[in-house]
């Protein structure tokens, strides 16, 4: 899984230039790709250029260049909160790095420390928050209890397969039951052809 683990990681450093934001002057192609699905009509932009605001129970168009205005104040405010947002997780990162060279490559002991002295949290981020745990609990023994019990034992072994066997054991017991009445003996056919016809007579007779 290393290679593949690599490869990534290198496609993800360079495909975060694709999406460079516009507090950093990029293009952010990205966040413009479904910007045409989302494009006002020709109705809305007109309306949208001839906007009009309630004041004091009166309507008053507002001119373009204050809506300009007003959306690049709402651009201003939004680059600078994605940039402080940058900082804080960049911040967060480097300070993550820095804990994880410190506990695992500079003092090791210390890590081992910080383990036995809270065992409960180191149990917990090692078992990974027992997602898997709780996955296996409620979804994959379930089925698999539904798929066994259920559908191997009950559903194919039992109705699939018990409907064939019993065709097959109905054939062999019907055909070992007409096995014995072939004796090769001529006298034993005849005397059965004889009967046969004394029954289909006699039942004419009693017809008529």
């Amino acid at each position: 899984m290393a290679i593949p683990l690599i490869v990534l990681a290198i496609g993800s450093i360079f495909a975060g230039y694709v999406g460079v934001p516009h507090a950093l002057k990029g293009n952010n192609r990205i966040e413009r790709f479904l910007e045409p699905s989302f494009e006002a009509s020709d109705a809305g932009r007109r309306l949208e250029a001839g906007a009009v605001a309630a004041v004091e129970g009166q309507l008053q168009p507002v001119s373009i260049q204050e809506t300009h205005a007003a959306g690049a104040e709402a651009s201003e405010d939004h680059e600078s909160t994605e940039l402080q947002l940058m900082a804080l997780s960049s911040g967060v990162a480097l300070a993550g790095i820095g804990i994880a060279w410190y506990f695992w490559l500079r003092n090791r002991p210390a890590a081992d420390a910080v383990a036995a002295r809270m065992h409960g949290v180191y149990s917990l981020l090692l078992h990974k928050y027992y997602v898997d745990e709780l996955y296996d609990a409620a979804i994959v023994h379930p089925i698999k209890l539904l798929s066994t019990a259920g559908l191997w034992k009950r559903a194919d072994a039992g109705i699939i397969d018990g409907a064939v066997n019993g065709v097959g054991q109905a054939v062999r017991a019907t055909s070992g039951v007409l096995r014995r009445a072939q004796t090769g003996s001529v006298r034993t056919y005849a005397a059965s052809l004889f009967l046969g016809v004394a029954l289909i007579l006699g039942w004419y007779l009693l017809k008529a």
